[in-house]
């Protein structure tokens, strides 16, 4: 690089710092929940879920629980937004399924307990990158159930009241 290149990219760098001209890799607005996704999502709910309530009520507000993902997901900055899009691009491929799971089925063709065999390996895998995608579906699906009072009774969780009985 020459020395009237390097003097040109710092004044321009300097010029866009000082006017609050941010380029941030990630920054772009992040598209809505698709359709896909909320496929995705709902196939994995019951997987999820596993144990927490009877299946017929896990099934019977699966529904509910992939809307309140999708508005989770909304309220996440536009970095984690950006993580999950790509993550629900790659459960959508088929290469990069087989990479991920060994296994070029797609997610929505698959079982219950298949995708519950594929959640735990995700779970103890060497990869960390599999880890924390197990982790972070895992908590959007679990907080989103958990954040529905009527889901509070198996815990004995009650709502904390505020003193002057407002709550």
């Amino acid at each position: 690089m020459e020395r009237r290149q390097f003097l040109i990219a710092g004044l321009v760098g300097t010029a866009a710092v000082a006017t609050g001209v941010v380029l941030w890799p990630g920054a772009e607005p992040v598209a809505p929940f698709s359709d896909t996704q909320q496929a995705l999502v709902r196939a994995l709910v019951a997987p999820v879920l596993e144990g927490v309530a009877p299946p017929e009520v896990v099934e019977a507000q699966a529904d509910a629980v992939v809307r309140g993902v999708g508005a989770t997901i909304a309220t996440l900055p536009p970095g984690s937004q950006a993580q999950l899009q790509q993550l629900f691009e790659l459960l959508d491929q088929r290469l990069a399924l087989l990479a991920m799971t060994g296994s070029l089925t797609p997610i929505l063709a698959r079982q219950p307990a298949e995708l519950a065999a594929m959640l735990a390996q995700w779970r103890h895998h060497f990869l960390d990158t599999l880890v924390v995608a197990y982790q972070g579906l895992k908590e959007l699906i679990l907080a989103t159930w958990y954040a529905e009072p009527d889901h509070w009774g198996p815990l004995d969780y009650q709502k904390p009241q505020w003193p002057g009985g407002r709550g």
